[in-house]
């Protein structure tokens, strides 16, 4: 199975995917359901490790939908960012640190809203 980290941000968002061989492909996509599903609906059932933000609820269930496995891990969590170089913050060695994170169980999951909860959140 795939490990994906995914460094997610509003506009563009940067993919770091290690295969089963340790194979890895890096990309940047722009962050939207089309594009996501353009790069991910092809591939076979993976996990997928992203940083709690405002955009990640949703794109957590869009690659749900997807078949994926998506977790979304609390971005305070230090251990997490262990193997990241400290000298250079990109989005780039984020999405790798993310994906590594992952391989290692190095993180944090965050507390998802049901789809329920949020329907009574919303008031609808």
């Amino acid at each position: 199975m795939d490990t994906i980290g995914l460094d997610l941000h509003k506009r563009e968002s940067q993919l770091c995917i290690i295969d089963s061989k340790g194979e890895i492909t890096e990309r940047r996509i722009v962050t939207s359901r089309e594009r996501f599903a353009a790069v991910l609906s092809e591939r076979g059932p993976a996990r997928v490790l992203l940083e709690a933000s405002t955009e990640s609820e949703w794109v957590a269930r869009h690659l749900e939908s997807l078949g994926h496995e998506v977790i979304v891990a609390d971005p305070g969590f230090a251990p997490m960012y262990a193997t990241r170089s400290k000298k250079v913050k990109t989005d780039k060695r984020d999405a790798r640190t993310l994906a590594e994170a992952l391989r290692l169980g190095a993180y944090r999951s965050t507390h998802r809203v049901s789809p329920e909860q949020r329907h009574v959140r919303s008031g609808t």
